[in-house]
């Protein structure tokens, strides 16, 4: 049901070090965008943790129960009390700027969090590049659709350690070789 992507991005920031990322996002039973029911299905916004340790999107049986999703399927889910099984849900997210997914399989979770209600998975993360970074006291988080480069920082901290060391100066990995014996290869 993927429709085709379309390149689509949002960057978020926040002054100070956060320990979790909570965006905007906007939910409603999946539907083909290029040819839309009428009606459109019910949509509902509400807040979504970031999670790279979760495998799949998630839900809380109240916003399930207030968009009023009927079940596609079971699946068994792992999670801090074990494992269990769970309803599965087929679902659109709308993140901030208007990033579309579509066609999800998120599973519902028993209770809501204080903080939010639906949880992006590696599902929705793993369809794009996704960064967090934190220079000058800012956490700044970046997510686009559909990936499109490789960002490697050993390879880029390789290049600039290489403009900077000359080849007879001690290598920047600290093995108290030559840079040409070492990472100047």
């Amino acid at each position: 049901m993927a429709a085709p992507f379309r390149f689509q991005a949002f960057t978020l920031q926040s002054n100070g070090t956060l320990d979790r990322i909570i965006t905007d996002v906007t939910v409603c039973a999946a539907y083909d965008p290029a040819s839309p029911p009428s009606p459109l299905p019910k949509r509902i916004q509400t807040k979504a943790l970031w999670d790279t340790g979760a495998s799949r999107s998630v839900l809380s049986e109240a916003l399930v129960k207030d968009l009023g999703l009927v079940s596609v399927g079971k699946r068994e889910v792992h999670h801090g009390d074990g494992k269990s099984e769970r309803l599965t849900y087929m679902v659109n997210f709308s993140l901030p700027n208007k990033v579309g997914v579509v066609g999800i399989e998120a599973t519902e979770f028993p209770a809501s969090h204080a903080h939010f209600s639906a949880l992006i998975g590696m599902d929705v993360i793993a369809l794009g590049d996704f960064i967090v970074t934190n220079v000058d006291g800012k956490t700044c988080m970046s997510f686009r659709i559909p990936s499109c480069e490789r960002v490697d920082f050993v390879g880029e901290a390789n290049r600039m350690m290489r403009k900077m060391v000359g080849p007879n100066d001690l290598c920047w990995c600290g093995s108290g070789k030559k840079a040409k014996k070492c990472h100047r290869v």
